[in-house]
């Protein structure tokens, strides 16, 4: 016959009730310290008082007045130098009028001289002069001809509009000047039309192209 189990010693009771007290018992939480409490807590911030409004609006009202004031003097300003612009560009164009007057003025006398007299020599040399003077009014305002007779072809400067075959002049040269070129202050103002030199092998060799284009047609 089984007894019955013997109970445990009071002081393992104890310790076991002790611990599961523990694992049921949920952990203590620190209450949470605001920032304004504490030695450390910083002092808030009086509130402004009627004058320091009234101060701060007068401060205000001055930096518009003078932000308004600079943009009146600005735009004053910039009245004063477009009329000047302008008015320089009027000068400048009255200036130069009065030299293309005066240029024609001389061809109006070259053309009357020449009908008088019937002198082709005299009107040929009239003209030249004419012509003279033109070139150095233009150099006044800046303004030359390109020199292309006989240089290099230069796509910058030079328009080719023909190619002529020749032994007389390196291939890619200027042989012809159909239209003078000219440059304002460095600056090309109009491409000078020319005629372009080529070796006649290479002339035969396009011509040999063609042909055969020509026949597979």
């Amino acid at each position: 016959m089984t007894g019955a189990r013997a109970a445990p010693p009071d002081g393992v009771c104890a310790m076991l009730n002790r611990k599961k007290d523990e694992k049921e018992t949920p952990p203590a939480v620190a209450p949470e310290v605001s920032a304004g409490e504490g030695a450390g807590a910083q002092k808030a911030a009086p509130a402004p008082t009627r004058e320091d409004v009234e101060k701060l609006t007068r401060e205000r009202d001055e930096y518009l007045d003078l932000a308004r004031r600079a943009r009146a003097d600005y735009q004053n300003l910039q009245k004063r130098v477009d009329a000047q612009i302008a008015s320089i560009r009027r000068e400048a164009q009255q200036r130069f009028a009065l030299d293309m007057i005066h240029i024609l003025d001389d061809l109006e006398r070259a053309l009357k001289h020449a009908g008088e007299s019937h002198d082709a020599h005299a009107l040929s040399k009239g003209l030249e002069l004419v012509r003279e003077n033109f070139l150095t009014t233009l150099a006044d305002y800046g303004i030359t001809p390109i020199d292309a007779q006989g240089a290099k072809f230069d796509h910058e400067f030079h328009h080719a509009i023909a190619e002529q075959p020749t032994d007389a002049a390196p291939p890619g040269t200027i042989v012809a000047v159909a239209q003078t070129g000219y440059l304002a202050d460095g600056k090309l103002l109009r491409p000078a039309q020319v005629v372009v030199a080529k070796s006649f092998e290479e002339n035969r060799a396009a011509e040999s192209e063609g042909e055969a284009g020509r026949q597979s047609e």
